[in-house]
């Protein structure tokens, strides 16, 4: 490794801070994203537990389950390349402190909300629809703990592993801007676009997007000027995920369906981040507090909408349309506000605890008397065993 890894020209690291317009709309989005991850996973036994209604209903939950949830994960590597990459200098030293940085502030977050369910299961007994004891012997502690070939444990989780995964690169990624920019975002765009049909997100997905994010941040793109763009993206992001919606009764073939979702993406994150800057988002106090708490929402939102999904299946088993509709968001709407509940009260009453549990004691802040210490990650995405979910993204000042 080199001395360093300087940009030339303008694509050299910016120094002022992110725009204030442009940090509302990360914030707001934030809560938003991983609203859907939650809802998606809140949702999922609609079609595998219980049998659709009619395909009104089977239309309705696959374009909602494969299309804007399934947004969240590759948004959220290109708001965490935006925050990473736009200031970014490396040294051998300075990239080992990032990673240890990454480490507290994502790895130890992912290991003990692995490890607290791990125990559980271990102890305590089996969650309905999450795990049991001879399925974590089976697969094997340490694998589901570090989600090694596999997906971890809290199987959301496997955002954060990836994203460790992703900013171990950055070297890389600099040096691309350094080089190569431009065709550097064309070689990762055609990697993401060979990978294996069966995976709609991947590795090179990731890296793509990631660097896509530090690529407009360090052009200097004012990405807070979308205006130009609702006229035909919204409408386009609106077909598009109708189109989604239909796959099942497409008749695609599964190298098809993986270039469709893969354009969707493209579609479907511009579309988000547009709708983004309109003033009842950006400027919503609700979903600014509720943003607060997001990474720990995200964080245990697994097995909580496991054991509201299996509560209420004991009680209804919708039959309906309607019913069925209003079964599947039930679960993720009582989990985000039972967490965001749950999260006010341990960040005042076990604040330390809170903010390593949360990633958040890095930033070494007073949080006051209303609000927990920012995380400094900005997460989410939906899952797929489920879908995914969210993400976790980087601290505002870029380090």
């Amino acid at each position: 490794m080199s001395a360093s890894f300087p940009a030339k020209g303008r694509l050299i690291p910016c120094r002022g801070p992110v725009d204030a317009a442009v940090s509302a709309r990360i914030d707001v989005l934030r809560i938003i994203l991983i609203g859907l991850i939650v809802l998606c996973h809140g949702g999922r036994f609609l079609g595998s537990l219980i049998p659709f209604a009619n395909p009104g209903t089977e239309f309705a939950a696959t374009a909602f389950n494969r299309g804007p949830a399934c947004l969240a994960v590759p948004l959220f590597f290109c708001i965490s390349g935006y925050l990473l990459l736009r200031k970014l200098e490396l040294t051998p030293a300075g990239y080992a402190g990032l990673m240890a940085k990454k480490f507290l502030a994502i790895g130890v977050p992912f290991l003990l909300f692995n490890g607290i369910w791990i125990v559980w299961l271990l102890t305590v007994g089996s969650i309905e629809n999450f795990g049991g004891r001879s399925y974590l012997l089976e697969a094997g502690i340490g694998t589901k703990l570090f989600g090694l070939g596999t997906s971890p444990l809290n199987y959301p989780l496997w955002f954060l592993r990836d994203l460790l995964k992703i900013i171990a690169f950055t070297p890389f990624f600099l040096l691309f801007f350094r080089r190569i920019p431009y065709l550097g975002l064309g070689l990762l765009l055609a990697l993401w676009f060979l990978e294996s049909p069966a995976d709609e997100y991947g590795l090179a997905g990731f890296a793509f997007w990631f660097y896509l994010g530090g690529l407009l941040a360090r052009s200097r793109v004012d990405v807070g000027k979308t205006a130009p763009l609702d006229w035909w993206l919204l409408p386009l992001f609106a077909l598009a995920t109708v189109l989604v919606g239909l796959a099942p009764w497409l008749g695609q073939d599964v190298y098809a369906y993986a270039a469709l979702k893969k354009v969707y993406q493209l579609v479907g994150v511009a579309a988000l981040w547009s709708l983004s800057r309109q003033s009842w988002l950006a400027g919503n106090a609700l979903l600014h507090r509720l943003a607060a708490y997001s990474f720990f929402i995200f964080l245990t939102h697994e097995p909580t909408v496991s054991v509201l999904q299996s509560r209420l299946l004991a009680l209804w088993q919708p039959t309906t349309g309607p019913g069925q509709m209003v079964a599947f968001f039930l679960p993720g709407l009582v989990a985000i506000i039972v967490l965001y509940g749950l999260g006010r009260v341990l960040s005042r009453t076990l604040p330390g605890l809170y903010a390593v549990a949360t990633g958040a004691v890095l930033k070494r802040r007073n949080p006051g008397p209303k609000e927990p210490a920012r995380n400094p990650l900005s997460v989410s995405g939906c899952v797929a065993g489920g879908l995914l979910p969210p993400e976790a993204a980087v601290e505002r000042d870029g380090s």
